[in-house]
């Protein structure tokens, strides 16, 4: 098993696996992250502790299914729009488009299944293979069901973490098989938005989000503002701001915000510090009001961005300090 803490978030999600995705911070009240990971016989398992809210949004691996779960804070949780509760688990199939959203400090934990061990599932003529084509799916456990998932998780890691000799003893693969047996239950529940929607038929979220992450991504070193992203989307603004909320628990002007801030912060930390300014970045990033973008840039990070720039610069020269005279 393996336990790491961090004070850098990047540092954080770049930890994380299981899926290919980009986490942006959001509401942060603690800097502070940490992710406790464990192989049993195949199944990963991971548990993540954050002190902040974050949007996780990405791709799922296509070889196995993720299934996702809070611990804490579960009412502040959505997964692809749909909210969670503490009795909630989304289940995302290989090569699905997900999106992860919290709005405040929280623990979760998942679990990676390969395909191999759900086989009964995904077989050709078996009627629960329809809960297994690519998406996103948000499972409401019966009660008793999902505190006996969640225990049974949390029990798995700490006799990890108190006898070491557990990942190779019998008693894990006892585990195992007893952990397979519970995702098979969870699979066979009824999910939730399986209902047929009612009255008038609206543009789907999904296609708003994916239109507007195409525009992101052709024009990654442009301006984009909220009325291109409506354009691309083909909707109002209206729209798209309540696609946005559904989505990501956000506005799209938020959105737009977290996401710059984010990439200042990977260009300072990639900069020559003998070379940028801070300044220079924040120009080449559409920012000029730079007293109100470095309070924002502190709220998120807890650091000011020139902070961030010198610890590059203290990086870059530590080599020659130590070099021989």
């Amino acid at each position: 098993m393996k336990v790491a803490e961090y004070t850098d978030f990047d540092a954080f999600s770049s930890a994380v696996r299981d899926a290919n995705f980009e986490m942006l911070i959001q509401n942060p009240k603690r800097q502070l992250w940490s992710v406790t990971q464990m192989d049993l016989h195949g199944i990963h398992i991971q548990m993540g502790q954050e002190g902040s809210g974050n949007i996780t949004e990405g791709e799922t691996l296509p070889d196995g299914h993720l299934l996702f779960m809070p611990l804490t804070h579960a009412e502040a949780h959505s997964a692809n729009g749909v909210a969670l509760d503490d009795v909630s688990v989304a289940i995302l199939a290989p090569k699905t488009d997900f999106c992860l959203a919290s709005r405040t400090e929280h623990d979760w934990f998942s679990i990676f299944v390969p395909t191999l061990h759900l086989d009964p599932f995904s077989a050709p003529g078996d009627a629960s293979s329809k809960t297994l084509r690519p998406r996103c799916r948000v499972t409401r456990l019966d009660r008793q069901l999902a505190n006996r998932y969640r225990a049974s998780v949390v029990d798995l890691l700490a006799t990890s973490a108190n006898y070491p000799e557990f990942e190779s003893s019998l008693a894990s693969t006892v585990a195992a098989e007893e952990l397979r047996k519970l995702i098979t239950e969870i699979f066979v529940q009824r999910q939730a938005g399986d209902t047929p929607p009612v009255g008038r038929q609206r543009i789907p979220r999904r296609r708003i989000i994916r239109c507007c992450h195409e525009l992101l991504e052709a024009h990654s070193g442009e301006h984009i503002g909220i009325k291109d992203l409506a354009v691309a989307a083909g909707v109002c603004e209206r729209t798209l701001r309540t696609a946005f909320r559904e989505h990501y628990g956000i506005g799209p002007a938020r959105y737009l915000q977290l996401r710059t801030l984010h990439r200042v912060r990977r260009a300072l930390r990639a900069a020559d510090p003998e070379e940028v300014s801070v300044a220079t970045v924040l120009l080449r990033h559409g920012e000029w009001e730079f007293g109100r973008f470095a309070a924002r840039y502190r709220r998120v990070f807890g650091e000011l961005p020139s902070q961030t720039l010198r610890y590059r610069r203290a990086v870059v020269q530590a080599p020659a300090l130590l070099a021989p005279s």
